[in-house]
């Protein structure tokens, strides 16, 4: 990699840091920020705006991205996040941080989408996959520095004034960066091949399967952490709010150090020696092992916590590679809009699941966990008859051959 190119993958990899960083702010302070303001029914509604934001960002960045090539989108997604993140600190209402938080869920997935197909591009074919599996796994260390982040601001600020310096913080780090970013070069291969329109046909089956692998992944990688655990293991084991709510944390703190320690060794490393199938299949399967086992010691916290933290550790190997696949296998004239597509319809699996789950937890906690095996279950069958072209050792341009111009 040449010095610019180095300089668009760090410009990258502090991104999606901040992604991670901003999402676990919103969530882990949501309440903190509806009671500063004096709106605590609105708590919910501060995460909710991030989400929503991230999922309109996902489609239209996705657009943006084939139509007007890849360093414009990434420009306009920092230069909001920027301005967003400076006035954010100074909002005086709700109402206001709730858009503010939907322009910055909108510009941090959206510069996602635009990103990948980037560092896609113009990686060398020997580095696209461990490469791409880094800036993945920068997501789980932001999460960790936020958590982090807010424990300490918490307790050295008043509650009004911690939130506000986490959001001023993230800006900070940005700033250095968007210079940075109006000095890359547009990607050669959107500039060769980004005007093709061409007819992707049987590869919209394999879409398909990525849209289902990736909505299930998404249902297992939010519901668990987020619900299962703090609202029914926790209480099963006879915790009161506060104690499932610690439980939690040290189950997350667990799993993320587990996965990031996982990313940057054995998922890294396999990314590119398995095919990309089996790469995805052996992720799935570790984790529908994971939790079968899980079902085993639902009565111990310290198993549940050690289960988790182990199927964090490898797992990503099977999400990072469903991820790289939907910008790794179409064109360059569709690749930001199909990325966009698959992480703009998780998205809204995810944001659903929960409601799903919570009107469902009558029937227990061993049962809730059995039916996120049963859809790990569906989502390995998926990739058993997914059409899966091994594409790790072939040049990115090469792409482009396996589908017809649309001649008009």
């Amino acid at each position: 990699m040449d010095k610019l190119s180095k300089l668009t993958f760090i410009s990258l990899l502090i991104t999606y840091f901040i992604g991670g960083l901003e999402l676990t702010v919103a969530g882990s302070l949501n309440q903190v920020i509806a009671d500063s303001l004096h709106s605590s029914s609105f708590a919910g509604t501060v995460l909710s705006s991030y989400l929503i934001g991230g999922v309109v960002g996902s489609f239209f960045f996705g657009f943006l991205a084939d139509k007007f090539g890849r360093k414009k989108t990434l420009e306009i997604g920092l230069l909001l996040f920027v301005i967003s993140s400076v006035i954010i600190t100074v909002s005086q209402n709700i109402f206001e941080v709730i858009i503010l938080l939907a322009i910055q869920g909108f510009a941090i997935n959206g510069d996602g989408v635009a990103g990948s197909s980037l560092i896609v591009e113009e990686s060398p074919t020997r580095l696209r996959g461990r490469l791409f599996v880094v800036l993945s796994t920068i997501w789980f260390l932001g999460d960790m520095v936020a958590s982090l982040l807010g424990l300490y601001l918490l307790s050295a600020f008043p509650s009004y004034l911690a939130w506000r310096i986490s959001f001023a913080i993230a800006g900070v780090i940005v700033v250095p960066f968007s210079l940075v970013r109006f000095m890359l070069k547009e990607s050669t291969v959107w500039e060769s091949f980004g005007k093709r329109k061409v007819s992707i046909g049987k590869a919209k089956n394999l879409l398909l399967s990525l849209i289902i692998i990736s909505s299930i992944d998404s249902i297992v990688t939010y519901v668990f952490p987020f619900l299962i655990i703090p609202d029914f293991i926790g209480p099963s084991l006879g915790f009161n709010t506060v104690q499932s709510a610690k439980f939690t944390d040290e189950a997350i703190v667990v799993a993320t150090i587990l996965s990031i320690i996982g990313g940057f060794t054995a998922v890294q490393f396999l990314i590119d020696k398995l095919s990309r199938k089996n790469s995805v299949l052996l992720g799935h399967l570790y984790m529908l092992g994971g939790f079968a086992i899980m079902l085993i010691g639902l009565g111990s916290s310290l198993f549940v916590i050690g289960d988790f933290g182990l199927i964090s550790f490898l797992s990503p190997l099977g999400l990072f590679a469903i991820s790289l696949l939907s910008v790794e296998s179409f064109p360059s004239s569709i690749r930001g809009k199909v990325n966009g597509l698959v992480s703009g319809i998780s998205s809204i699996v995810s944001s659903i699941s929960p409601l799903i789950y919570y009107y469902l937890g009558g029937i227990g906690v061993r049962n809730l966990v059995l039916s996120l095996v049963g859809l790990i279950g569906i989502a390995v069958i998926t990739i058993f008859f997914a059409e899966i072209k091994d594409t790790r050792k072939n040049e990115i341009s090469e792409i482009e051959k396996y589908y017809n111009e649309i001649k008009t």
